[in-house]
């Protein structure tokens, strides 16, 4: 039995859009970011590289449960109209080492689906009981605010 416990949450939001409308507004997510959640997001700023491409590197912050979050981090995976994944810079990653973001087609819409990898030592589930799952329903209730948020951006289009 490994040392580390691992969970994938997500949350999925079907849009009455395409598949390129939802990429294009991830590709344009320096401008984007704030009013996609503009209760918590601050910025969200390319680094290093191009917009969505791998090996980029980017630096954002957020408000998560209250606190000001800084996440740094890689694209790790960049499949067009489809997928986005990011590794997190340490320390973040070591708790959660991928975010994905992904886009698939159904019918005349298409669906956002956010997925959020974490991964905890047995040691801190047990010394910190309920912490873990706490963090993940902190997690889970933004990325359904995201999902709600993008549609209703994207369908004023």
């Amino acid at each position: 039995m490994g040392l580390f416990k691992q969970y994938v949450i997500k949350s999925s939001t079907e849009i009455e859009t395409t598949p390129e409308e939802m990429w294009n507004f991830f590709y344009n997510i320096e401008a984007n970011y704030k009013n996609w959640h503009p209760k918590d997001h601050n910025y969200f700023r390319w680094t290093k590289g191009n917009p969505l491409e791998i090996d980029s590197k980017f630096d954002s912050e957020e408000i998560v449960n209250g606190r000001k979050v800084r996440i740094k981090g890689t694209c790790v995976e960049s499949i067009k109209s489809r997928k986005i994944a990011f590794k997190p810079s340490w320390p973040v990653s070591f708790m959660c080492p991928k975010i994905e973001w992904i886009i698939e087609p159904r019918g005349s819409a298409a669906v956002f689906t956010a997925q959020t990898h974490y991964k905890f030592g047995k040691l801190f589930l047990i010394l910190k009981k309920g912490r873990a799952e706490y963090m993940m329903a902190v997690a889970k209730k933004h990325m359904y605010e995201e999902g709600v948020n993008l549609k209703n951006i994207l369908m004023r289009k």
